[in-house]
Formats: C-alpha cells, sequence, structure tokens
C-alpha cells in the first residue's frame, strides 16, 4: 500500500480510528483534505482504499462489530420522542456506494409533513448480486415487518411501494 506509506502516522492513526469506529466518509474526508497525498485519491478511488484498509483492520479485530439492530420498542421511543402527530409510517429504497438499503421513517405532522428517520435496513451490501445471493432483498422484508408494527402501534397507514425490489424512484406515501 504505497499510498498508506506516504501518509504521516498521525494521518495513518486517525484514519485508522475513524475506520474502526465505521466512519467510512469522514475517514474519506481526512484522506483527501488532511492527509497529504499529492494529487489527493478522487473519491471513489479514497473509498475503494479505505474498504480495503477497513477490512485489514476488521481481521485484526479492530473495528468495532456492527451495532444490534433496534428492537421495536426503541423504534416506538423515538417516534414517541418526535412529539408530533404520525400521519404514517414508511419504508423505500435508498443507495450509496457500498449498495442498497431500507430507509424506515415516521411520516409527522409538523405544520407541514415531515420526514423523521428512524432506522437503515441493511441486507448486506451488493455484493450479493455478484455472488448470486440477491435477490431477495430480505431487507425489503425485514423493514417491512417493523413498519408494519409501528403503523399498527401509533394507528396510521404503512407504506412500502417496493418492498420486493431495489427501486429508489418508486412513489413516496405523500405522493398518493
Amino acid at each position: 500500500m504505497s499510498w498508506w506509506d506516504d501518509l504521516s502516522p498521525a494521518h495513518r492513526a486517525r484514519i485508522d480510528e475513524l475506520l474502526g469506529e465505521r466512519k467510512l466518509l469522514p475517514a474519506v474526508v481526512h484522506l483527501r483534505d488532511e492527509g497529504g497525498l499529492r494529487p489527493p485519491p478522487g473519491l471513489y478511488e479514497a473509498q475503494d482504499l479505505l474498504l480495503a484498509r477497513q477490512r485489514e483492520l476488521d481481521r485484526q479485530g479492530l473495528v468495532q462489530p456492527e451495532p444490534p439492530p433496534p428492537t421495536i420498542e426503541q423504534l416506538i421511543e423515538k417516534v414517541e420522542a418526535v412529539g408530533a402527530p404520525v400521519a404514517a409510517v414508511e419504508a423505500y429504497w435508498d443507495g450509496d456506494t457500498q449498495g442498497w438499503y431500507v430507509r424506515l421513517v415516521a411520516i409527522v405532522r409538523r405544520p407541514g409533513l415531515d420526514e423523521v428517520f428512524l432506522t437503515a435496513v441493511d441486507g448486506g451490501g451488493d455484493i450479493r448480486l455478484f455472488n448470486g445471493q440477491a435477490p431477495p432483498w430480505p431487507e425489503g422484508g425485514r423493514a417491512t415487518e417493523q413498519g408494519r408494527a409501528l403503523a399498527e402501534r401509533f394507528g396510521v397507514p404503512f407504506f412500502f411501494a417496493s418492498p420486493d425490489t431495489p427501486d429508489d424512484l418508486a412513489p413516496r406515501w405523500w405522493d398518493g
């Protein structure tokens, strides 16, 4: 890793700290803006470099484990903490450079409609597409299960336009 050797020990330590805390985006920003590499790596190149570094750290047991997904009780508490009337619970697909995931949100009324993020339901990244594990998309089923439970608890509709297939252009609850 010649790029790694070109970083100062302080920058390597800071990047390892961020990657160990599963903070990829701040690590990318640090590498590109403060790492001192000339020219700095492009966004995707920096991400790829740091994902490889994070895998190396993970093999050494230096990356924090993924936090457990929130329970329905924790999601209920999160919605109740908003203090605004709930109009609906919605799940919808989103994606980033790591792959597809489902955002579970509460739609609340506070003068207008507003979206309150509750959790992201991830199924393991898009590597599944290449190794034949997707479809199905189990995150759609898990988000549906959680969303329905929350909607029932608050007596509101649950909406998920595309539970079986990633589609970030599917209609949203407020479109209907």
